[in-house]
């Protein structure tokens, strides 16, 4: 094993990569198997390098959990629900190692396994049986968030409070770094900072606009009307 950094250039800038450690890569095909005995990863991830740095914070998702991390060196970790709760010393100034894989222009990594011996994989985290509650939030844009694939998904605002969007929402104008950003929609506070998953997204709350992947439900007839009773795709007959 060899530790190097390893450099990007992004717009005549050097960008630094959080540290990494790369095994030499193997001469002999073998099949996709568990990386160690004992881990609980369904595939092979060894080849995937492994990447760290020191917790600035921790991003809440809905079940409760930490689905992703900013590291002090400003890169953007993301996560899959339930790989964080494999480790419960994860907090601010705590070290986070993972196998996965870097985006330098993003300054994102995309985390597939805690490193360790054995690497932990993610587990199947319990689903909320319960409703969101409403929640809003308001503030000034720090940084924009991004899904594993490195799409914009959300955004963190300066008091720390985490705001993710429907892809309908990254599409608007409202997502840049140091605008202010008004947020309503569902939303939990959460032992990792508050969550707001957004359904409509504005400058302020006066013009906050409606923001969903689904399509909107068609208008009915108007009360009186004569299709007013009537429901589409319905078949009448006679009684």
């Amino acid at each position: 094993m060899r530790r190097f950094l390893r450099l990007a250039v992004l717009g005549g800038a050097v960008v630094a990569a959080p540290t990494l450690a790369l095994a030499k890569p193997s001469t002999t095909a073998k099949p996709a198997v568990a990386a160690s005995v004992g881990s609980n990863c369904v595939f092979d991830i060894a080849p995937l390098p492994t990447l760290g740095g020191t917790i600035e914070r921790l991003l809440p998702g809905s079940q409760g959990d930490a689905i992703g991390a900013i590291l002090q060196d400003g890169s953007e970790v993301v996560m899959p629900p339930g790989l964080a709760a494999q480790d419960h010393d994860l907090r601010a100034g705590a070290r986070l190692s993972v196998k996965g894989l870097w985006s330098a222009p993003l300054r994102l990594v995309r985390a597939f396994a805690l490193s360790g011996t054995p690497s932990l994989c993610a587990s199947p985290m319990p689903e909320m049986v319960t409703a969101a509650p409403p929640a809003s939030a308001e503030g000034t844009v720090a940084r924009l968030l991004h899904d594993g694939d490195g799409a914009v998904n959300g955004a963190l605002l300066q008091d720390g409070t985490v705001i993710r969007v429907p892809a309908a929402g990254a599409r608007t104008p409202y997502l840049k770094i140091g605008a202010v950003l008004y947020a309503d929609g569902t939303g939990y506070n959460t032992a990792y900072g508050k969550l707001v998953m957004a359904s409509s997204l504005g400058p302020n709350r006066s013009q906050a606009i409606r923001v969903s992947d689904e399509p909107p439900v068609p208008r009915g007839a108007p009360p009186g009307s004569a299709g007013y009773d009537h429901i589409s795709g319905s078949v009448s007959g006679p009684e």
